[in-house]
């Protein structure tokens, strides 16, 4: 995609360093770098743009982005995007082969295999849209709190392992952790109801608008979704990740000092895919048998600066 920049500050020269866009300009305010390169592209002028680029998009590329809208909407400017380079958070990982709208494919291409015994956890339709088909080769089974279409089997997931004698090569659920009351119990079910090298995939939200209340308890990093999964009870991750970048952005609703402020960092989805790689007897899925040292896989709380 051809784009044009605005913003040839420390923002945008980082945008272009990535070579992510074809940039054909970068407008600028400062008419002292004017005429010049930058990374290749020419600095030019938003008069320029509109007699000369004007076919092309405009990507905002400076934190000062209600400036520059406005700067833009006086020029008659109103199609435009904001780079989402400037709502990122580089420390949150992210992988697009388990991301949202690709996952199924990924589970389908690990574990849709003749013998292969796959159950979804919330598996009732609710917005049109199953997964059972796409286990042609596998067999699947659906489960959920309430009976419906796509339920084969209707249960509390906080009791999940008491339902089944069989185990499986897959567990997987979709929009469905945030809204368990106690999902430090579901993941102990999960456990128990998985084969050796057998898959949980879990895709929440990590960043979302309040929904089907009073039942939506939490909302979940990718960090926040392995440590439901610890080693010590067997489990390790193989891909976790965000997806669904949000441009965020307080109301004037919020208190004075962060009326209008940018919210980088928010994704809506979350993601984890575990595997057993051991069997931990029952007695010993327990929480109270974890410490901090069993799940904080040598990271550290951040210090604050000067701290």
């Amino acid at each position: 995609m051809k784009v044009v920049l605005f913003g040839a500050g420390e923002a945008g020269k980082n945008i272009l360093a990535q070579s992510k866009y074809e940039v054909v300009a970068v407008i600028d305010n400062n008419m002292e770098i004017q005429g010049k390169q930058l990374f290749g592209s020419p600095v030019i002028s938003l008069d320029t743009y509109i007699k000369l680029y004007r076919e092309y998009r405009i990507l905002i590329s400076t934190y000062r982005i209600d400036e520059i809208k406005e700067q833009l909407y006086q020029n008659g400017i109103f199609d435009f995007s904001i780079a989402p380079e400037l709502y990122e958070d580089k420390q949150v990982l992210r992988d697009d082969t388990i991301a949202h709208g690709n996952w199924i494919h990924y589970l389908t291409a690990l574990c849709d295999k003749p013998g292969m015994k796959v159950l979804e956890v919330g598996s009732r339709n609710v917005t049109g849209d199953t997964f059972r088909d796409k286990f042609k080769n596998a067999s699947y089974v659906g489960f959920d709190y309430y009976p419906g279409e796509n339920v084969d089997v209707v249960g509390d997931a906080h009791r999940l392992s008491s339902y089944f004698q069989e185990r499986f090569d897959l567990i997987f659920s979709s929009a469905v952790f945030e809204h368990l009351a106690l999902p430090w119990m579901v993941s102990i079910e999960i456990i128990k109801l998985l084969k050796m090298g057998g898959y949980v995939f879990l895709e929440t939200h990590y960043s979302y608008s309040s929904h089907e209340r009073p039942w939506h308890f939490f909302q979940y990093s990718e960090n926040a979704l392995d440590i439901l999964f610890p080693e010590k009870f067997g489990m390790r991750c193989v891909k976790k990740g965000c997806s669904n970048l949000i441009e965020g952005r307080f109301s004037i609703d919020a208190s004075d000092y962060l009326q209008g402020r940018r919210v980088p960092g928010l994704y809506c989805h979350s993601e984890y895919l575990g595997q057993k790689f051991m069997e931990t007897a029952t007695s010993h899925l327990d929480w109270t048998e974890i410490s901090l040292e069993d799940v904080r896989k040598g990271t550290e709380y951040p210090r604050q600066s000067g701290g």
